[in-house]
């Protein structure tokens, strides 16, 4: 008997044997067009302002000006969220007169929601979760650091220099990758998230620009798809560009795009390919803020470290700007005083829901770093 007449006797076998049981499965499982409201469902209940909502509207019918001034959020913002809601038939509204009045469409759905995580002082989420953690994490899109999808092993004995050919050869391939920016720093320890310590003292800082379909793209489900399917593909890349080093003998460990191993922006400014804006977001000479930051640690220790950084001008246009303070519907970004940059709070959806507005609105990206820099210089001049 063939090795492949056995694996389709096999095959039959376990069919005869399980068919029935196998037929009962999929007969319980939910139609696609089923199993996509739900997922949708999940997904608009999945944010913190949304459950509060919901919770306002446990007992009674409100209006849409009480909700908001409950939430002591900007209109817009909770309009936002309101529509979700609607949108995915979880709420409902009527209007009377000029007022629009919201309840919920399923008056158990809190009950619901507490029983599917079972709310009490002894469940997982408490044991699990330090509030200390999550208000230290530098990174706002991503809860931990991805699986490593390393090829090549690290070498066991490292070089602690790489050619200068070999880098030449490294900066073309990550070119053909579609990489924009590449740059080299030492690793200041100020800058580890979450108190994380690292084998090396040096990194790679590699840009990819955020595809114009994301920018695009309307707030919701389908953008933060788009926004999981680049952070996948540029983490790939970042994987290939850290075999190719590994293969040359240099030891790698990569913080990837979507990680929180590192500050990327701050680590991305010390190499000198931009610098930090009042969004906190990297701006650059090529791609403005549109961009998503990578890295590589490495033992190599004769990089070409950048020492002087020519971007630092951007910080003073960015105090006089605001643009992205002035157009943000969810009000996540708070300035802090005497410092010239803001912060971003919890509520921010540019991870949660791809939200680009910052990056829309910024005149680095409207206009350009170059014509923004040429009219910077005619103010300094005019002074």
């Amino acid at each position: 008997m063939s090795s492949l007449e056995f694996n389709n006797n096999n095959n039959n076998n376990y069919t005869d044997c399980d068919r029935n049981k196998i037929k009962e499965v999929r007969d319980e499982i939910p139609s696609f067009e089923e199993l996509y409201n739900i997922s949708e469902i999940l997904k608009a209940i999945s944010d913190p302002l949304r459950l509060k909502i919901l919770y306002l509207l446990k007992k009674e019918e409100l209006c849409a000006c009480y909700i908001t001034s409950t939430l002591d959020k900007p209109q817009s913002t909770v309009s936002h969220h309101l529509s979700i809601l609607k949108k995915s038939q979880i709420v409902k509204w009527r209007k009377m007169g000029k007022w629009t009045y919201f309840s919920l469409s399923n008056p158990r759905i809190i009950e619901h929601i507490e029983n599917i995580i079972k709310i009490d002082s002894d469940n997982c989420f408490n044991n699990n979760i330090n509030s200390s953690n999550i208000n230290n994490a530098k990174v706002c899109c991503g809860s931990s650091e991805p699986t490593d999808e390393s090829k090549v092993e690290n070498p066991k004995v490292p070089s602690k220099e790489i050619a200068i050919k070999d880098l030449k050869h490294f900066e073309r391939i990550a070119k053909d990758l579609g990489i924009v920016d590449v740059g080299y720093t030492k690793i200041p320890k100020k800058i580890f998230s979450n108190n994380n310590d690292l084998d090396y003292s040096n990194a790679i800082v590699i840009t990819k620009e955020i595809p114009d379909e994301i920018i695009q793209e309307p707030i919701g489900a389908n953008g933060y798809d788009l926004n999981q399917a680049f952070y996948k593909l540029f983490g790939n890349l970042t994987y290939k560009l850290s075999d190719f080093l590994r293969k040359k003998g240099i030891q790698t460990q990569v913080a990837h795009p979507k990680g929180n191993l590192i500050d990327l922006s701050k680590l991305a400014q010390d190499a000198c390919i931009g610098c930090i804006g009042k969004s906190n977001l990297l701006i650059t000479p090529k791609l403005g803020p549109n961009l998503k930051i990578g890295a590589i640690f490495t033992s190599a220790e004769n990089l070409p470290f950048s020492k002087e950084n020519n971007h630092n001008w951007i910080k003073n246009y960015c105090k006089k700007c605001n643009n992205c303070i002035k157009h943000c519907r969810m009000d996540s970004l708070i300035e802090k005083e005497n410092e010239g940059i803001v912060e971003i709070k919890d509520n921010c959806i540019g991870c949660t829901e791809a939200c680009t507005l910052c990056i829309e609105v910024c005149p680095f990206y409207k206009k350009g770093y170059k014509k923004i820099k040429e009219k910077q210089n005619k103010l300094v001049k005019m002074l």
